[in-house]
């Protein structure tokens, strides 16, 4: 099979969706940075690794993406509060598996850990304003990860100081799922 690593939001196309807007910052812009970041490191690991593109919507990205039970499937997005709001979060499809539990878990652990922010636990996307995440209508194990505070410039500084090493670390762990599961 296939991992499939999104940046969430988009950086081109007819539909520009800069995701959140902070510091100076777009969080498509951070986040396709990362997704490239991720990719390169996996496929040293020997990972099959498809990603999103950066000029199509999520909705042209699913119809493009064939998943299954053998996938492994993240996508990295910044979350947007106010300046003092900190941390790394994941989320689960709302009937997640031991597998998806714990593979977010790993994920969210190393932001916190190697970023050296507050880690905000793994939720249900059930959490999400949005209750409902069209990325967790896919097979396979997937993951939702918001890497910390856009809105925090201490967030943002300790992303970009540490966003290769964290970058190989979670290639590590996709490649551990995706054997798991291949």
């Amino acid at each position: 099979m296939a991992s499939f690593v999104s940046a969430g939001h988009n950086i081109g196309g007819l539909r520009v969706d800069p995701g959140a807007v902070a510091n100076g910052l777009r969080e498509a812009d951070l986040t396709a940075d990362f997704r490239n970041l991720v990719a390169k490191e996996a496929l040293k690991l020997g990972v099959r690794v498809i990603t999103d593109k950066d000029n199509e919507t999520l909705a042209q990205y699913l119809l493009r993406i064939q998943t299954g039970s053998g996938s492994v499937i993240i996508e990295y997005h910044f979350d947007a509060a106010s300046s003092g709001a900190t941390g790394a979060t994941g989320f689960v499809e709302r009937d997640a598996d031991r597998l998806d539990k714990a593979f977010a878990k790993e994920i969210t652990d190393s932001t916190a850990n190697i970023l050296g922010i507050r880690n905000r636990g793994v939720h249900s996307e059930e959490k999400t304003h949005r209750k409902s995440l069209g990325l967790m209508r896919e097979e396979g194990i997937i993951c939702l990860v918001e890497l910390g505070f856009i809105t925090n410039s201490n967030d943002v500084k300790a992303f970009q100081a540490n966003k290769i090493k964290l970058a190989k670390e979670h290639a590590k762990i996709i490649k551990r799922y995706d054997d798991l599961i291949s």
